[in-house]
């Protein structure tokens, strides 16, 4: 017997120690109480959240430690445990640390019985939960949040499905009284009187004005329940502006307005929308003749940025006060001061074409001057959206889409191709074929397999084009692989030590409708990516750059923000400040890798109002800057910063 109790004490002393060392190290607080409430024990967490040692807490009660009404409560626990037997299991409460710092703990509590089976006492262990509890209430704040903005989308879609219907309600019975009213007009249904005839013609200025009205709710709905789809061409963008000069001119002519347009000496071709561009540009000019007095005067000016297209509508109109600024471009939002003038529309005008400009990847802004007259300003990309499929591709997409499978779409175009070759000397057929073979390189490396057939379609041609199709690729691979044919593409032309070669990439994918004429076939579900190549394309590289700036103003006054990218052309920033187009500053730069600052003198070339994140109040806007009279030495500074980021 004696013997056997010496084999078993080690292993006694070994799960004893194993127990100890359990108790010394856990982080969560465990004591033992006595039917009296007395601790007769607690582990090193318990005692040192109280600031003592183990052995100054033993033989305390909770009333010892803590406040008389947290004391209570945890009396009242532990005789409700004591007396049925039941125990506490993961009870939550918030609580405040000797620190004074409030925190939420979970706390179990379990009956201690003697060999007779009687209870002498509890087991407790407590917790910091803080964390747990807090991810919890945010998934809760969350679910209320998006149960919120469901119910929003869902009242939004069905006020715009009311609204689409009542709309296309209205549309043939107005038709139908404009055909009647015709006849009437025209005496087929008998002859009028010159009193009569005036009616007449007030009558049917009043339904023009109807119609458009429905019409703009129309547009309104579809653009509202993402129905909007835009069909791209080639269009020139003097063409598209000088369909309706002559219109506009005498619209203006009828209040003794005098409207002019400036257009630059070069085209301009854009891909774009051209009756959705149209409709920007008559809501601009409609509401600029609206609200200027007669002897004014209106511009329309087209100006070539570097990437951009700046299409300005000015006026010496009415104006608009500071404080409706903010909310011009918002939906049935007038801000006009006049009653007769407020009474000829709903407020849709500007909301559309702003929706109109964004859907088309531009910015649209204003300023503007109470009495003094406004600055409407909107940008079109310069290179944007898709270029014209050759019939093979689009026979091949269509084979996709007949099987339900989503496509992605990347092109890649070598922009003037023919000055481009004349400066690469590598050989447009040996171009070709590099450029297969990094496409191929890529796609092996982030899809882990050889492209075959099914999987892939390519063509590259002579002229420095070639495109690619994905079907049925992930959003992050199709991302991976054109951000790595860029970084490859990027590479070949510095291994052939062929500098200023400008490469960007669309990365901004959307959705986009490719007509084929008189079949109108349309593509849907195409996504699109575009990676342009070229030394034409923009003046100089730019750069993500995130560095300081501050924006010296005429009032002495300066703004300090970041930048966003560089060129040596200039560079572009995010402010709290709304600034004038065009208005003349200077800047000073802090370089990242010179370690210089410099002071340019620049000039504002667009401005855009990004979108507040939620719960944000302070508005915050993107803006270009384009240097001016840059000094020889500042153009050598910002190129070699340029070149040592680049």
């Amino acid at each position: 017997m004696v013997k056997r109790f010496k084999k078993s004490l080690p292993k006694i002393n070994i799960s004893s120690q194993l127990l100890h060392d359990f108790f010394d190290h856990i982080p969560d607080v465990i004591y033992f109480k006595d039917r009296k409430g007395k601790l007769t024990f607690v582990n090193k967490a318990h005692a040192k959240g109280l600031g003592l040692e183990p052995k100054q807490v033993i033989g305390k009660t909770d009333l010892d430690i803590f406040p008389k009404a947290r004391a209570a409560r945890m009396a009242q626990d532990d005789e409700f445990v004591m007396k049925t037997g039941k125990p506490i299991i993961d009870k939550i409460e918030r609580a405040t640390r000797p620190d004074g710092i409030d925190n939420y703990v979970s706390t179990t509590k379990i009956p201690h019985y003697d060999k007779k089976g009687k209870i002498i006492g509890l087991f407790g262990i407590t917790r910091d939960v803080t964390r747990r509890v807090r991810l919890e209430k945010q998934r809760e704040q969350k679910f209320i949040i998006e149960k919120k903005i469901e119910a929003q989308e869902e009242l939004k879609k069905t006020k715009s499905d009311f609204i689409s219907t009542i709309s296309h309600e209205l549309r043939t019975p107005l038709s139908i009284i404009k055909q009647l009213l015709s006849l009437i007009y025209d005496e087929t249904a008998g002859p009028v009187n010159n009193h009569q005839r005036e009616i007449l013609v007030k009558v049917n200025n009043n339904l023009d004005r109807l119609k458009t009205t429905v019409e703009k709710l129309l547009d309104a709905s579809i653009i509202e329940g993402k129905r909007l789809r835009l069909h791209y061409s080639l269009a020139s963008l003097k063409d598209i502006l000088k369909d309706s000069e002559e219109y506009f001119q005498n619209l203006a002519a009828e209040k003794n307005i005098t409207l002019v347009y400036h257009f630059p000496k070069e085209d301009i071709h854009l891909f774009v929308d051209v009756e959705r561009v149209l409709q920007i540009i008559s809501n601009l000019l409609n509401n600029a003749i609206k609200f200027t007095e007669s002897n004014g005067h209106i511009t329309v000016e087209v100006e070539l940025l570097e990437d951009k297209v700046r299409v300005g509508v000015i006026d010496t109109g009415i104006g608009i006060a500071k404080e409706d600024l903010a909310k011009i471009f918002e939906k049935f939002v007038q801000v006009v001061p006049l009653e007769e003038l407020r009474a000829k529309g709903v407020g849709l005008g500007l909301s559309i074409a702003k929706e109109l400009v964004e859907r088309h990847g531009g910015e649209i802004w204003v300023e503007s001057k109470l009495g003094v007259g406004s600055k409407f300003y909107f940008t079109l990309p310069r290179y944007f959206t898709t270029k014209v499929l050759d019939r093979s591709i689009k026979d091949k997409i269509r084979e996709f889409l007949d099987d339900n499978v989503p496509v992605c779409l990347i092109n890649i175009l070598i922009v003037n191709f023919e000055e481009f070759k004349k400066r690469i000397r590598v050989g447009a057929q040996k171009l070709s074929q590099d450029l297969k073979n990094i496409i191929t390189e890529n796609y092996e490396q982030v899809f882990g397999k050889v492209m075959h057939q099914r999987e892939r379609f390519f063509v590259t041609e002579l002229h420095g084009k070639c495109t690619i199709i994905l079907p049925d690729a992930g959003a992050k691979e199709v991302n991976r692989f054109s951000e790595g044919l860029k970084q490859s593409i990027k590479d070949y032309f510095l291994k052939y030590q062929i500098n200023d070669v400008f490469i960007a990439l669309g990365i901004m994918s959307y959705s986009a409708t490719f007509t084929e004429g008189e079949a109108g076939q349309a593509f849907d579900n195409v996504n699109v990516k575009e990676i342009y190549i070229g030394s034409e394309m923009r003046r100089s590289k730019r750069i993500n750059y995130k560095t300081n700036i501050q924006i010296f103003l005429p009032d002495e006054t300066q703004e300090t923000c970041e930048t966003i990218d560089l060129s040596w052309t200039g560079v572009c920033a995010v402010t709290r400040k709304s600034f004038k187009t065009d208005e003349k500053l200077n800047v000073s730069l802090d370089l990242l890798r010179t370690k210089q600052t410099l002071t340019l003198p620049a000039k504002i070339r667009w401005i855009h109002k990004m979108d507040k994140l939620p719960g944000e109040s302070i508005d915050y806007y993107k803006i270009g800057l384009e240097f001016e009279d840059l000094e020889i030495k500042n153009r050598k500074l910002l190129t070699k910063e340029l070149q040592l980021n680049y």
